[in-house]
């Protein structure tokens, strides 16, 4: 008789916890002795204060500073979405998905042309983020290029609350404008207590590799630790490139930049929500793209993800990214493998589905794909269950030699929970399919994307709630045309 239930989800370590420890170890030698740049006043002050050795604008943090960040940081986080409720956890075990931010490309739906990002695009991507039942949060996707290019931010999350529910990732420009998304996101959930003590959204901040610590970016960190909103402080490291060309070299770096950032941000506010992160990825000398589909990301991305467990702080990483330009094999390939990865890893939350073209192209047709591959993934995560029930032998014993188990009750109950069902990967028989059109996945995708697209949606805020977020962003229209015109975003 078994008497126990068993369900151990897989797990994927590259490295051992003396090998994360030796990588560790690589960081603080890099902060002790080669040190950061530090371009924001407070946060020099903050860090002469504590201990650290500061000439200029060059920081060296001993040690003992960085450990004390780490135990001050808290080991979870949980999110809310608009409605209340507490939706993602950021906690050991629990890996939550969703979409990345500010690609300044875009696939039109309906011309399948490369084009730039439109604030209609970014509405449309929170519409089909609402309605993918496998994306655990929300965000852009893209740069809008027909709003004011200084408050394309504040246009992104008015686009995405209004049509979707779920928690918000997001960048902001600076601080004058990470303090209007506050104002914003304050507003939907009556007050800035509310939304510290169940925060909507988390900001994306990171340094400038290798080693700098940009003014604008210090400052949005601050203001994350003061105001009590999650913030990853994630290294863009390219390996070859702003790092060493070595995996191991870049991690350590990368590492150490957010280390930095997790120290000062402590220091503003002991205590204050951190999410550890590190963006890794590698340049192809051939083209000199910094490669989103490699298998050295999602490798360099296990380690992220248990260094996290090392550190006892939440997660962030990275899946659903591709170097295809358009929904292709490679697409498909090099996605589901960077997001298996990020499942095996126990990474907590999981940006970047959407992407294309090294993370310069988004597409709706992959937000869709992307959705496909998490709930793959989350099937497989699921592990199989060992019980007496699902050992079946009694029933196993019934049937017998040479029965079948199509009319037994037992496969009426499992066969849903046990089997996963796809939307868009074909599971007929080939005559079917030829019969039916020779429709590929992508066919199908793109069907449903101009269904999802026909469909009226209202907004999912209200006009006493679109009112209030219309004025702030007035306010900061009327700030930024006092300081001129500006190149770029």
């Amino acid at each position: 008789m078994i008497n126990q239930y068993f369900n151990h989800a897989p797990k994927y370590f590259t490295w051992t916890d003396d090998q994360l420890k030796v990588l560790h170890l690589a960081s603080l030698e890099i902060l002790e002795r080669t040190g950061v740049r530090v371009y924001d006043e407070e946060a020099l002050k903050l860090l002469k204060e504590a201990g650290a050795y500061v000439s200029g604008d060059l920081v060296r943090i001993p040690a003992w500073l960085v450990e004390a960040a780490i135990a001050s940081a808290p080991e979870r986080i949980v999110l809310r979405n608009r409605c209340g409720e507490r939706k993602v956890r950021l906690e050991e075990g629990v890996c939550n998905f969703g979409l990345g931010t500010d690609l300044p490309y875009f696939v039109d739906p309906y011309s399948n042309q490369i084009r730039e990002t439109t604030i209609e695009d970014v509405e449309n991507v929170a519409k089909f983020a609402e309605d993918a039942p496998n994306l655990d949060f929300v965000a852009c996707l893209g740069v809008a290029h027909n709003v004011t290019t200084q408050l394309a931010d504040l246009y992104h999350l008015k686009a995405t609350v209004s049509y979707c529910s779920k928690p918000v990732l997001t960048t902001a420009t600076d601080y004058d404008n990470l303090k209007a998304l506050i104002d914003m996101s304050a507003v939907l959930v009556g007050g800035y207590e509310e939304l510290k003590r169940t925060p909507t959204f988390v900001l994306y901040a990171e340094p400038i590799s290798p080693l700098i610590n940009s003014k604008e970016a210090v400052q949005k960190l601050l203001l994350c630790a003061e105001y009590g909103i999650p913030v990853t402080y994630a290294s863009g490291v390219i390996a070859g490139a702003t790092g060493p060309a070595t995996v191991a070299g870049s991690l350590a770096l990368g590492n150490a930049e957010g280390l930095a950032g997790l120290v000062m941000h402590q220091l503003k506010c002991k205590g204050a929500p951190f999410i550890y992160g590190l963006v890794f990825s590698v340049m192809d000398m051939h083209s000199a793209v910094s490669c989103y589909g490699g298998p050295e990301l999602p490798l360099g991305h296990t380690i992220v993800g248990q260094l996290g467990k090392f550190y006892k702080l939440p997660t962030y990483g990275t899946s659903g990214c591709s170097d295809a330009c358009e929904i292709d094999a490679q697409a498909g390939m090099e996605s589901v493998y960077s997001t298996m990865m990020a499942a095996l890893s126990g990474t907590n939350l999981v940006h970047d589905n959407g992407y294309l073209g090294s993370g310069l192209v988004g597409s709706l047709e992959k937000i869709l794909l992307d959705d496909e591959s998490v709930a793959f993934v989350k099937r497989f995560m699921e592990g199989i269950e060992l019980s007496e029930d699902t050992l079946a032998l009694d029933l196993i014993h019934q049937v017998g030699p040479g029965g079948h188990y199509l009319k037994e009750e037992h496969t009426f109950t499992h066969y849903k929970k046990e089997t996963w069902y796809p939307r868009f990967l074909n599971r007929k028989h080939f005559e079917n399919w030829l019969l039916e059109g020779r429709k590929t996945t992508k066919d199908l995708i793109h069907d449903k994307v101009l269904k999802l697209l026909a469909a009226k949606r209202p907004r999912m805020i209200t006009e006493k709630h679109i009112d209030a977020l219309d004025e702030i962003i007035k306010e900061n229209e009327e700030r930024v045309k006092k300081l001129g015109p500006v190149s770029g975003f």
